[in-house]
């Protein structure tokens, strides 16, 4: 009965005909005597059997996870728990591998036996309850393991990650939910049901979700690496370069004609496809994405106005101020309808805060997050527990003073670029026309290059620093770290055009000094970003040309097939060639690191162009130019450069939306500043005016624009209409589908406990 994998549907028909009439009266009358007559211990074990009975009827299709639940018919007792029942159809020659994980070549046998273990276990054991197919090296070769699962444990992880998908009854985004499985829109083939990327989501929820017990002190083979009860086991081996990487696998076809529509030099000028980029590579990319381009189609404006300035320079104080408070509102306007497009994208995604799919109190425990194990006070799931104190502790007594130090070196770099170009000005000569202002501009990029490679540092820091803190959600984690990167990149970046600003007050100095460095770090930022991986990928994959060349050449000569195409022992499934060839590829990439240095870059940029614009108007065309560039060469990177990430849920940019603002709020300081330090406008004001009196003038300024930024931004609501009108009528169709649910239960129940109360009067007619 159980040797074909069937529908779900027809696996819950299954399980209800195994609790026929006759096997229900049979558990009942063992329940009884094996708890005694007693009325409350009866009553309670025949709840018990009701609830199990629901959730037979509702959709637990699996009879890996039904028996270890469901009481034996012939004596009454509980089955005992087992190995996962793999599908036939896992078992046939296709296997589609998702997750690919490589071991270093000297890792341990026992290690590498012990984590295909867990993978493979059941989760009642606390496996992952996955497919492995190990593909042993040979002595300088990484061992791989490819990781798949049956439809039924994607389908059952896909619910539990609360992945939403199209319902056919409007079309909206809902929860999945596998009792009301076939009302959801293409359901008609269950295995095409779920994308690639969701089931590579599901497949890292598993793999995470395997850590270490009381019991399991340490990694096999590796007595030294200790293991924490809570800790996660996949994060030790990828910490202590066990394996040495983790990742899914791309799907070319679809990759191939991304690319083509996102990547190519004929669609520079062409809107992004954002939503297939969601779909491909998660919501959290397809933001960032999403933000870089409106950010750049936002810079339009001030650079159109920067141009004309240029073309037409005057010199007046006029000019600056007008320049400076339109970029001051512009910032807002920005900021506001980003927020507003923001929530609509993710609205039509399923992500929006608010419809209950990434509420924060039922937010999983980060990967890495370790502590002893305890339970979830809102959900009642094991997890581990880690003590506030500690993780404050780490924060006052570790991290700030490692961050102040970083600051001061920041600070000594500003002062090492100033002591330099003032010997240069006052020892080398300066009457050799190109070369004398060359000379003059080479402290200011020197300079330039130390802070790309500062930040380079500081963020290696910062990461290590916030996972020593061990956040327990991954959003604290983010916005930690987030708020570390902006302090330092803020100090590191701007505390010099603090300096030539306001202490030694030279505008040209400010001008020249600020186009530089911005021009500079956009350069040596295309370079490292995009043409130093695009070479390193060019010749790591020639040389994989040349190992398969060689290989091909010594399986002629009749020696051994290589690793690649080696068969191993596992005879459960077998992995086709191209995606043994495939993950030997993408194995060469570069791991994908997030987006948090596109963001952070974006942030440096936005803070060049805004905070002294009045100074240098054609900082905004830079970025433009800049960004036009970025976006195709970032979509580059993820599409040709970078491993495919793992999916990942956000609904907005983060801590990034305050940074940014916070950048709006000081620009508004320094520009009334630079303004109100002009000695044009010092000949406008009474020459009787005090000092006093003066600055109260310029903070009365600077009050008026805060005030017409506030204004802007509450005008501008963060949701459009019809987007609260959805979420609305949402949340009303929820509440109306879970009091009809509860009337259906109360339905079953009651069926269910007058067939019981037939059952037991036979018995007694028979007795």
């Amino acid at each position: 009965m159980w040797q074909k994998k069937t529908g779900l549907i027809d696996n819950v028909r299954i399980v209800q005909y195994w609790l026929t009439i006759k096997e229900q009266r049979k558990c009942f009358i063992e329940l009884q005597n094996g708890y005694g007559s007693d009325k409350t211990s009866s009553a309670f074990q025949m709840c018990h059997f009701l609830d199990l009975w629901i959730l037979c009827t509702k959709g637990f299709f699996e009879m890996s996870v039904l028996e270890p639940l469901l009481p034996d018919p012939e004596n009454g007792t509980q089955l005992k728990s087992r190995a996962h029942k793999v599908s036939e159809s896992s078992k046939d020659d296709h296997f589609e591998p998702y997750v690919i994980l490589e071991f270093d070549p000297k890792s341990k046998q026992a290690a590498l036996e012990w984590l295909t273990a867990k993978l493979q276990a059941p989760r009642v054991d606390g496996g992952a309850e996955l497919l492995v197919h190990t593909n042993h090296g040979e002595e300088e070769e990484e061992t791989v393991l490819y990781v798949g699962a049956t439809i039924d444990r994607l389908l059952i992880g896909a619910e539990e990650a609360r992945i939403q998908k199209a319902y056919k009854n409007g079309g909206a985004l809902r929860d999945l939910s596998l009792t009301d499985i076939y009302n959801f829109e293409n359901t008609d083939d269950l295995d095409s049901f779920l994308t690639s990327a969701e089931k590579q989501r599901v497949i890292l929820k598993a793999i995470e979700s395997i850590r270490a017990t009381e019991d399991e002190t340490h990694i096999p083979g590796y007595p030294k690496h200790l293991l924490y009860p809570g800790k996660s086991v996949i994060k030790k081996y990828l910490s202590r370069k066990i394996v040495t990487s983790m990742y899914p696998l791309h799907e070319e076809e679809k990759l191939k004609r991304l690319t083509n529509e996102w990547c190519m030099f004929n669609k520079y000028l062409s809107a992004q496809p954002i939503d297939t980029i969601q779909q491909y590579f998660g919501t959290k990319i397809a933001i960032y994405f999403s933000f870089l381009g409106f950010y750049t189609v936002s810079l339009i404006p001030p650079a159109m106005i920067g141009i004309i300035y240029f073309l037409y320079p005057w010199a007046s104080m006029y000019r600056e101020a007008t320049f400076a408070v339109f970029n001051l509102i512009w910032t807002t306007i920005f900021l506001e309808a980003w927020k507003r497009y923001c929530n609509t994208q993710c609205f039509k995604w399923g992500v929006l805060e608010g419809s209950g799919s990434l509420s924060k109190s039922l937010e999983e425990p980060r990967a890495d997050y370790y502590g002893t194990m305890g339970t979830n006070a809102v959900t009642g799931n094991p997890e581990p527990v880690y003590p506030k104190w500690k993780r404050v502790a780490k924060f006052y007594l570790v991290t700030v003073p490692i961050i102040s130090i970083c600051l001061t070196v920041a600070f000594c770099a500003m002062l090492g670029y100033f002591w330099a170009e003032h010997w240069i000005k006052k020892n080398a000569p300066q009457d050799m026309g190109f070369l004398t202002t060359l000379q003059n501009l080479l402290p200011t990029i020197v300079y330039a290059i130390a802070i790309g490679i500062l930040n380079n540092i500081y963020r290696t820091i910062a990461a290590k620093l916030n996972k020593y803190e061990n956040h327990r959600l991954q959003s604290s984690y983010e916005n930690h770290l987030i708020v570390k990167l902006i302090l330092f990149e803020f100090i590191n970046c701007f505390i010099c055009l603090f300096y030539v600003a306001f202490y030694l007050q030279d505008r040209a100095l400010l001008k020249t000094f600020l186009g530089t460095v911005l021009v500079t770090q956009q350069i040596v930022g295309q370079v490292q970003e995009a043409m130093v991986p695009f070479f390193f990928m060019k010749r790591r994959q020639t040389q994989l040309e040349q190992a398969a060349k060689r290989a091909g050449d010594s399986k002629k000569g009749g020696n051994e097939a290589p690793a690649l195409e080696r068969q191993t022992s596992n005879g459960t499934c077998k992995v086709d060639d191209s995606f043994k060839k495939q993950a030997a590829l993408e194995g060469l990439m570069d791991d994908c690191t997030g987006c948090n240095d596109e963001y952070l870059e974006m942030y440096i940029q936005f803070g060049y162009v805004y905070l002294f614009s009045s100074t240098f108007p054609l900082a905004a065309l830079w970025a433009l130019i800049n960004n036009f560039i970025e976006i195709r060469s970032d979509a580059f990177k993820f599409c040709k450069v970078f491993r495919r990430p793992f999916t990942q849920q956000a609904n907005s940019i983060g801590a990034w939306q305050p940074a940014f603002e916070i950048i709006g709020l000081i620009s508004v300081i320094t520009n009334c500043a630079l303004i109100g330090m002009d000695p044009e406008v010092k000949k406008l004001l009474p020459s009787e005016l005090s000092p006093v009196n003066y600055v109260l003038i310029f903070v009365a300024a600077e009050h008026i624009v805060l005030a017409i930024k506030a204004t802007v931004a509450i005008l501008v609501p963060d949701l459009p209409k019809w987007v609260s009108l959805q979420m609305a009528r949402q949340e009303f169709m929820a509440k109306m589908a879970l009091r009809k649910q509860r009337i259906i239960d109360a339905a079953q129940k009651k069926k269910v406990l007058m067939d019981a109360f037939k059952a037991k009067a036979l018995n007694q007619m028979t007795s």
